[in-house]
């Protein structure tokens, strides 16, 4: 700036500069602490997201463990027999069955 500036113009430059300056040297900081906001936000969601999941997860396994209970309290000893015997002759069938090849 000329010698002949006012003093104001020469303040006002200098005070132009300095925050100039402040502004690209903050710049790093700044990123670097939206960057930092931008993952533990999608950290918090994630973690959200897990938890229903398991929670749905939980409710789902609650229900079928209750039809089970359901299932095997409900069953009369004939039809408990009935099924026994039926998946015996599943079982046997199995076994002897000979696999299936491309012959």
């Amino acid at each position: 700036m000329a010698e002949d500036s006012g003093e104001i113009v020469r303040e006002m430059s200098e005070s132009v500069a300095a925050t100039n300056l402040k502004s690209l040297a903050d710049a790093p900081a700044f990123y670097q602490n939206l960057a930092y906001s931008n993952a533990v936000q999608t950290q918090q969601a994630m973690s959200a997201i897990m938890v229903n999941q398991i929670q749905a997860m939980h409710q789902i396994s609650n229900a079928a463990v209750g039809k089970i209970v359901e299932s095997i309290i409900e069953t009369s000893p004939s039809e408990g027999g009935v099924d026994v015997a039926t998946l015996q002759q599943l079982l046997k069938g199995a076994n002897l069955t000979p696999p299936v090849t491309g012959q």
